[in-house]
């Protein structure tokens, strides 16, 4: 199947999950041209690699690998401004189609333009809704601020109305609450003899955002907050290129990377962990959280996933995501005993679509979109597979 149809499904409670393949291009994702197999078969991700070498007991190994993980995947979503996507790239430009700085730049702008048509399609989808139910939730395993930077993008031109609900209460400090959720906004009129429900966009950071903090036992939401307090030791720097140039060659093993003669002092190791433990993410090795105030709020949103799927009539899209995190996964092959539920899985390449055919091929009420012999990237995804262009001529 290469298309969903939005007359199917709009009258339904949908619910995305958003992974990594939706920002690819203006993040990295976890993947890595390592290969884990003699032969080339299979790549390393930074959680298989991680694992391996914590269970090997190469600790040095462990913690660089760490740096790099921060360096090249979490500072970039923390010190990201959506301004930054138009900044043109640094010189020199060769000009022509060959410009490596010219392509990553279209890309990070593509990554952006996807996410406007994206969240654009999802408001005019729910405008077509019965009052009471023009709600969707956006659950997603990214902690960049990809979704909440385009919505206020989007509002800010005055075209569309709606709300999106982070599950955050408060003025000048936001707290997170997973009551929040259950919150919407209604336009009453000015003599309130009518009632009309906004769309609203339920934004649910299942592994955490660059932009929670810790306030005591509170989470608090400041998507003006880049600072991450991690400082990384001038004499990793050499380290980690050399890591760099051995994780992304598809020649190299994990032996290649257990040969770079690296080595912290305890007092380094020590500083750098105890500041990294500190983010507001799950752990990829071990798909938790360090502190207990984002582990309790993780699993209350495990929770809500788990209900959400539970609803009659509720249709659960994936994209970009690989269900990696083991928890995400069995809660949501236990709530396929819910003959009510249809789930849409988006497949990147034919090598994911047999993947997923393994985990949910005998599903019956699972179905697995993906295009054979073609890549179904984020602007297939709103082009062909959720298209939306009805929805604008309507309006």
């Amino acid at each position: 199947m290469d298309k969903i149809a939005l007359s199917k499904i709009y009258q339904h409670k949908l619910n995305y999950l958003i992974g990594s393949g939706a920002s690819s291009g203006l993040f990295p994702t976890l993947w890595l041209e390592l290969n884990d197999s003699e032969d080339g078969s299979k790549k390393e991700t930074i959680e298989t690699l991680a694992t391996k070498l914590d269970k090997g007991g190469h600790k040095q190994h462990h913690t660089l690998l760490f740096m790099y993980y921060y360096k090249q995947i979490i500072e970039p979503v923390c010190r990201f401004k959506l301004e930054h996507v138009d900044v043109p790239h640094p010189p020199p430009c060769t000009g022509n189609d060959d410009c490596e700085g010219c392509k990553n730049a279209n890309a990070r702008k593509n990554v952006i333009k996807n996410y406007e048509i994206f969240i654009d399609t999802l408001i005019r989808l729910m405008q077509q809704k019965n009052d009471y139910s023009k709600r969707c939730n956006l659950f997603t395993t990214n902690y960049d601020g990809c979704i909440p930077f385009v919505a206020d993008k989007l509002f800010q031109k005055g075209s569309l109305a709606f709300h999106v609900n982070d599950g955050t209460n408060g003025f000048l400090q936001k707290t997170l609450s997973a009551r929040n959720f259950n919150t919407y906004l209604c336009d009453a009129g000015i003599f309130g003899k009518h009632s009309t429900d906004i769309p609203q966009l339920n934004l649910i950071n299942l592994h955490g955002s660059a932009y929670w903090r810790k306030n005591d036992e509170s989470i608090v939401v400041d998507y003006s907050n880049t600072e991450s307090g991690i400082q990384i030791p001038p004499e990793a720097i050499a380290w980690l290129n050399e890591l760099a140039s051995i994780l992304y060659d598809n020649s190299k093993t994990i032996d290649d990377v257990l040969n770079i003669n690296v080595e912290f002092s305890d007092d380094v190791s020590n500083a750098f962990w105890d500041s990294y433990d500190k983010l507001p993410i799950v752990n990829p090795t071990k798909w938790k959280f360090n502190e207990t105030v984002f582990e309790e709020h993780y699993y209350q949103m495990l929770r809500l996933l788990s209900y959400q799927l539970e609803e009659p009539n509720s249709v659960l899209i994936t994209f970009g995501f690989s269900f990696a995190d083991e928890h995400i996964e069995k809660l949501v092959k236990r709530s396929l005993s819910n003959p009510k539920l249809t789930v849409f899985v988006c497949c990147y390449d034919d090598k994911e679509f047999s993947v997923m055919q393994g985990k949910f091929g005998s599903e019956a009420n699972v179905t697995l979109v993906h295009f054979e012999n073609d890549k179904l990237d984020f602007a297939k995804l709103n082009e062909e597979v959720i298209n939306g262009d009805v929805l604008r001529e309507k309006n």
